[in-house]
């Protein structure tokens, strides 16, 4: 009897031993607030956690952009700035698309009217293009060709492809023999007013149905121009079985003048190249913080926050 309860002792000790703290393997889901070369923090149930990502495992992980949702997994009770055994994307596959194409992309707009955008990306050695439609899915990579003049046209088919991407007086557009299908808007392709710059706005806003939609706005455009383009994220907070449900949309930035209430204020308009979607943005006087509006270009009437804040 003595050995029994000996031996039940000695195992009972392996099998403490073996579900040790400080070897167990634990994973968290969240959104990444910041990222760096070697480091990411994400944000989990309000909680910010930061993680040393210089020998993780990023097999599973498509880039690692803010606002993107991530698995990380670690080992041992959590402590700030931890190395992570390994990172996965958990992200939708489009919000990443849609993150890279704003960030390296170039957009131009279709000329018949209609919200169609078309964007491109190059290779780094600008042999291939890839061409993202915002009325399709997938992708459609274009050859470089050279003219005897010695410019560059890329084309889907071959070098007779009437339908070709190229520069012209300074601005690309995409074109079926002699008319015009895309174009890149003027005011982006305008060196004279200005570097391209990216500005970053941030906040939780009401949501009819749940605790609120984080709004997570980028906008790209040149110093001085008040056109451009925008990413936005759109992540309502425990939407689907107490996690959260995160939308992307990219599209133009028009600055209008003028609301019911203050002729001269400005507002920011942007048209999503998806659907039909618009969304009207107040710019306050500190210019620090953008106030959403409703169609009418009115702010609304309840004692909410609808206000985001500018971010580093």
């Amino acid at each position: 009897m003595e050995t029994k309860e000996l031996l039940f002792a000695v195992s009972g000790l392996f099998l403490l031993g073996g579900c040790s703290p400080s070897t167990q393997e634990h994973s968290l889901k969240g959104w990444v607030a910041d990222a760096t070369k070697n480091t990411v923090a994400v944000v989990e149930k309000g909680d910010t956690l930061s993680f040393g990502t210089a020998n993780a495992d990023k097999e599973g992980l498509d880039g690692l952009f803010i606002g993107d949702s991530v698995e990380v997994y670690y080992k041992g009770e959590y402590a700030s700035g931890m190395e992570a055994l390994r990172l996965v994307t958990i992200a939708h596959p489009e919000t990443v698309v849609r993150t890279r194409l704003f960030e390296e992309g170039l957009r131009t707009e279709a000329i018949d009217g209609s919200h169609r955008s078309l964007y491109i990306l190059f290779s780094p050695d600008s042999l291939t293009a890839e061409l993202y439609t915002s009325d399709k899915n997938g992708k459609e990579t274009w050859k470089q060709h050279t003219l005897p003049s010695g410019k560059h046209f890329w084309s889907l088919k071959d070098e007779n492809d009437p339908v070709t991407l190229h520069r012209t007086d300074g601005c690309w557009k995409v074109t079926d023999r002699e008319k015009v299908l895309f174009e890149q808007p003027q005011s982006d392709a305008d060196e004279s007013l200005g570097m391209w710059t990216t500005s970053r706005y941030e906040g939780i806003l009401p949501a009819a149905d749940g605790p609120g939609i984080r709004y997570q706005l980028a906008l790209r455009h040149r110093q001085h121009s008040g056109d451009g383009s925008f990413l936005l994220r759109l992540t309502y907070l425990e939407a689907e079985n107490g996690q959260d449900v995160t939308f992307v949309y990219t599209g133009k930035r028009l600055t209008q003048r003028g609301t019911p209430e203050y002729p001269d204020a400005t507002v920011w308009q942007l048209i999503a190249d998806q659907g039909e979607d618009v969304y009207n943005f107040l710019q306050e006087k500190d210019g620090q913080s953008l106030t959403l509006l409703n169609r009418d270009f009115k702010k609304s009437q309840l004692p909410l926050n609808y206000t985001l804040k500018k971010v580093e």
